[in-house]
């Protein structure tokens, strides 16, 4: 199941997004399969995962860069041939047409901006 929230679009005057919002990590939860919210519409997206150790985002190449930044737990990250840890806190830019996938190490979540 893949679910999917929007919070909020640049330009539309019925703006429901709360400035204050801190958590983004609460905004999805783990479930029996990969589990997504997105949280901001625009001109881009950013949406929220949630994968469960086991729960691979397979192989796949997109049309822009999309950093990628973990807000819990880790995961292993496979660039190419390149595999880097990242671990909550830290920062990875998927680079625009080159295969990249997530491997949990532990349940994580990460914020994607593409």
């Amino acid at each position: 199941m893949i679910v999917g929230l929007l919070f909020s679009s640049c330009g539309n005057t019925n703006n429901s997004v709360n400035p204050t919002e801190k958590n983004l990590a609460s905004k999805v939860a783990y479930a029996d399969e990969i589990n997504k919210v997105v949280v901001f519409e625009s001109h881009y997206k950013m949406l929220v995962f949630a994968l469960k150790k086991g729960q691979d985002l397979k192989p796949h190449s997109a049309t822009m860069d999309a950093p990628l930044i973990m807000l819990e737990g880790s995961a292993m990250v496979t660039i190419g041939t390149t595999e880097t840890t990242v671990k909550k806190g830290d920062i990875i830019t998927l680079p625009k047409d080159s295969m990249h996938g997530v491997s949990p190490i532990t349940n994580c979540k990460f914020l994607l901006i593409k």
